[in-house]
């Protein structure tokens, strides 16, 4: 599903910018999430991770908003991380409440369009702290080996 097919037309629409960090409290997914341009959602797993980003300037500025607001965008497990600039792309196996797995997607970047053409439009920087805060586990040979997140 893309976020177009759930009604996302652009962040403005929404009242939103690209790196906002967003959550519904009340609904069924209090998940805090950042946001960008393209209409997806990056899931921060615990809090222990989302204090890895202290430039967002923590749980106070944590934008609230609607659940429908939020359910035009779709949540992405592909994350790369960008502090050391390596292009490799890797998907999250979320294994418990606070807990996931990290798995490179080890498939050429054409090949990963071939399979979604929105691959890189999902893929969120993540930081050296975090990256190695996730355990790694066997490569993903395949874009769709990568498992899908909702609550």
């Amino acid at each position: 599903m893309t976020p177009g097919q759930r009604g996302f037309v652009s962040l403005t629409n929404l009242n939103l910018k690209e790196g906002d960090v967003v959550s519904s409290p009340g609904s069924s997914d209090p998940d805090v999430y950042i946001v960008n341009i393209w209409g997806y959602k990056r899931l921060f797993l615990n809090p222990a991770i989302f204090n890895f980003y202290g430039h967002l300037g923590g749980f106070s500025k944590v934008k609230n908003v609607t659940a429908t607001t939020r359910g035009k965008m779709v949540a992405s497990g592909l994350y790369r991380n960008c502090e050391t600039n390596d292009q490799k792309v890797y998907g999250v196996q979320v294994t418990g409440e606070d807990t996931g797995i990290l798995h490179w997607v080890n498939t050429s970047g054409a090949q990963a369009i071939a399979d979604d053409a929105n691959f890189f439009k999902k893929v969120f920087c993540i930081n050296t702290k975090e990256f190695n805060w996730y355990p790694k586990g066997a490569n993903y040979t395949s874009v769709s080996q990568v498992p899908n997140y909702s609550r």
